[in-house]
């Protein structure tokens, strides 16, 4: 039986393309139509989604360790082990990156195509501490954040990882649901949306993170199963829910809000996309071809989240060259330019760094 979660590759190949369609403007002209629709939706999205996912992810496999039955060296020895799986999970290429980052910035000075040294370097330091959701507000409203303002999602992640072991440690799973349905709740209704201003809550961005903790736990017991009952096999019925799911996570990233919490309605959505993907039936990874497609961008998703920035100043710098207009087919073609650029990065970096060193933490571990 393939235990392989094909709906879950779905949600991030969702949530990259969000990314993408997020960050695109950048090499596009400002007659593009493509302006339009972003002046509707800003497909800001895709983070959240990517929150959720992650927050079921993660918590499974912390569930599966029954953290809350270990003493507290049992718990000191699980808890390491973690710390230096993701370290190595996610480091290595994070770390490639920033400094290919920081290389071009001096390379490419001249053609002021990244930040300058300075600024680029200042960037880093917040990238690498894993502090760069504090600094984000501030470079965003000085321009100062570069390629490497991405970094918000990681550092933001990585905060709430360090704490979740000893959450688990210190937390029945009633209890947990109950404190991540409130961290959840507190946060739904604050004012989040990004648009000229950077909202100051955007740091602790954490409810779709914590719907996703929640989504592990009742996985985890089962209690999710109840759904597959309402659930039909019929392929129109999932396309429907899809598109329709996507189009309100889309709807409810319009700069000008629609509800000023709609930044909450997205963390939720986010929720409802992982809880059906939870119960693992292929509801949304229907058809070999669409399992084939996603299982492919879905694993190669962070590669892509940290190396497409990087192609699009070099696509924007180099051959949109600040044009205020141009046509379709030099749009299409900066396009085409700039999505295969990243797939060729995204690749290379998966083959060469993400598969080289996410099981480094085992040799790493036994010493």
């Amino acid at each position: 039986m393939d235990k392989k979660n094909h709906d879950i590759e779905v949600l991030r190949t969702l949530a990259i393309a969000f990314v993408i369609l997020a960050h695109i403007p950048g090499i596009l002209a400002p007659d593009s139509f493509y302006f339009k629709v972003i002046s509707v939706s800003k497909f800001g999205s895709g983070v959240d989604l990517f929150f959720c996912v992650s927050g079921f992810l993660i918590t499974k496999g912390l569930l599966d360790k029954k953290l809350i039955e270990l003493d507290f060296d049992g718990f000191k020895s699980e808890a390491r082990q973690f710390y230096i799986k993701r370290i190595w999970r996610l480091m290595p290429a994070a770390m490639f990156w920033i400094i290919v980052s920081i290389i071009l910035s001096f390379a490419l000075e001249k053609y002021h195509a990244f930040l300058t040294p300075s600024d680029m370097l200042k960037s880093a330091f917040f990238s690498i501490t894993q502090t760069q959701n504090m600094y984000f507000p501030m470079c965003r409203q000085e321009g100062t954040c570069g390629n490497l303002g991405i970094y918000w999602s990681l550092s933001l992640e990585n905060q709430f990882y360090l704490l979740l072991p000893l959450i688990l440690f210190s937390m029945n799973n009633k209890k947990l649901c109950f404190f991540m349905l409130g961290a959840f709740l507190i946060q739904f209704f604050i004012p989040r949306t990004l648009n000229s201003q950077t909202p100051l809550a955007w740091p602790v961005r954490t409810d779709a993170i914590a719907l996703g903790v929640i989504i592990a736990v009742l996985n985890h017991k089962n209690i999710n199963y109840f759904i597959r009952d309402y659930i039909s096999s019929r392929a129109w019925v999932a396309a429907l829910t899809f598109i329709s799911l996507t189009f309100f996570l889309a709807f409810f990233t319009n700069p000008n809000p629609v509800v000023f919490y709609q930044t909450g309605l997205t963390a939720l959505l986010s929720g409802i996309f992982v809880l059906l993907a939870s119960l693992n039936v292929n509801f949304f990874a229907r058809g070999v071809y669409i399992r084939a497609i996603c299982d492919y961008i879905g694993s190669r998703s962070y590669s892509i989240y940290l190396t497409h920035f990087i192609v699009l100043v070099l696509v924007g710098r180099f051959f949109l060259y600040d044009a205020k207009s141009t046509t379709w087919l030099e749009s299409v073609a900066h396009v085409a330019l700039f999505l295969f650029g990243s797939l060729l990065l995204a690749e290379l970096s998966y083959r060469f760094i993400e598969n080289k060193f996410r099981y480094g933490w085992v040799s790493n571990y036994k010493k």
